[in-house]
């Protein structure tokens, strides 16, 4: 658990650093949680040698971003302060959330709560700041939330998965075992 402490002291420090370009404190602290929250479970998913739940998080956040995008360029919604129309969803929410339920799935509560809570704050910040409204972050971290419960081994669920092979389509259909 000490390790995991160190690992989480180092990970918030380096994405203060990596976002201190931001304009208000709000803005930094909000980037710092999204860059954060999935720099954190990267990490310990590499602390704990689980290299397929790392692939699970980049494919988690990696659908997170293109969803957010994808809706940012189709619905045009101008933000509060009235800087661009980039508003709806909200991907500071998207990736925040994405990270949160990948660590609840991966380690339960103990490690899910505490990430919901600052995906939570990352989110109110935004919409503090009039970067957002409520409903932005409510639709970005439902994004975030759903790419990761889709990529996201959890013993305890039905899984349905497709690969691609060399002539075809694999198609994997997992249970539990009762």
């Amino acid at each position: 658990m000490k390790c995991i402490k160190k690992i989480f002291a180092v990970t918030v420090w380096t994405s203060c650093v990596l976002t201190s370009f931001a304009q208000s404190s709000q803005n930094r602290t909000s980037d710092a949680l999204s860059v954060g929250l999935p720099v954190f479970a990267a990490v310990a998913s590499l602390a704990k040698d689980d290299t397929q739940g790392l692939y699970q998080l980049m494919q988690s956040e990696a659908a997170a971003l293109v969803a957010t995008q994808v809706l940012k360029s189709a619905i045009h919604e101008t933000r509060p302060n009235g800087t661009d129309n980039q508003s709806f969803p909200s991907q500071h929410a998207s990736v925040a959330f994405a990270a949160a339920q990948y660590l609840q799935i991966k380690g339960g509560w103990e490690w899910g709560a505490p990430a919901y809570v600052l995906a939570g704050y990352a989110s109110y910040l935004r919409v503090d700041a009039k970067e957002h409204y409520w409903r932005d972050v409510i639709a970005g971290a439902a994004i975030g939330m759903g790419a990761s419960y889709y990529f996201t081994d959890d013993p305890s669920k039905q899984r349905l998965s497709m690969s691609w092979r060399p002539g075809g389509v694999a198609l994997n259909w997992q249970r539990p075992l009762p």
